[in-house]
């Protein structure tokens, strides 16, 4: 069967990791979240007390930085930080390393360098307009500002992430996708011939469905 790829763009919380990674899974498809590896750098700088503020310091120390995904396990310098990638302290400091336009140039290319052939399934904020411009299938999965709070705030019940406050989330998410389509360096829009779902009101399962849908219509 012939495979394609996916470039799925969307503001934080949206749903796209759980929602795509599901429809990889169905089609035996790659999936690539790119977010991870911002999340992940924030981390290693976080562990390294750097400067965010320090824009040369953050982007000299991508020398020093390994990323890996080996199945459900994300990798940095050889250390699994898998459950350590939703904390609070990485959704302060995220955007001082997704505005600066060099560490995401450097991103960029590893991105492309993960995602290389047919087949991959690739969400994250400047895909179907940078990372994977060519792909067959762009998606835009939107999401009320509301429930992606409230979603955020039952996943760090479920993981026991303390602080827990739902106004401090949901200002945090507006923050971030202010930051996300005012900066200079890969923004997040809706390419013209990006499809958009907005999944509010959708469960998983219907969004899994709507998407493969497109799917079959490039596949056939």
């Amino acid at each position: 069967m012939k495979k394609i790829n996916i470039a799925v763009d969307g503001p934080a919380g949206s749903g796209k990791s759980a929602t795509m990674k599901i429809v990889a899974e169905k089609l035996n498809y790659h999936f690539f979240d790119t977010g991870l590896m911002y999340r992940a750098y924030t981390w290693f700088c976080n562990q390294k007390k750097l400067d965010f503020n320090n824009d040369k310091l953050l982007v000299n120390s991508l020398k020093d930085f390994d990323f890996k995904i080996n199945q459900d396990q994300v990798l940095v310098n050889g250390v699994d930080v898998s459950k350590e990638l939703s904390s609070n302290d990485i959704i302060k400091n995220i955007n001082k390393i997704t505005v600066n336009p060099e560490i995401r140039r450097w991103m960029v290319q590893e991105q492309r360098n993960l995602s290389q052939g047919k087949g991959f399934v690739v969400v994250g904020r400047d895909i179907g307009s940078v990372v994977l411009k060519d792909a067959e299938l762009k998606i835009y999965l939107d999401c009320s500002v509301e429930s992606r709070a409230m979603r955020r705030f039952k996943q760090n019940e479920e993981q026991k992430i303390t602080p827990n406050i739902l106004e401090d989330i949901r200002q945090a998410i507006e923050n971030r996708d202010k930051s996300d389509m005012q900066r200079s360096e890969g923004p997040l829009i809706k390419t013209d011939d990006a499809i958009l779902i907005d999944n509010s009101d959708l469960t998983i399962n219907e969004a899994v469905e709507l998407i493969l849908k497109e799917v079959s219509k490039k596949i056939n």
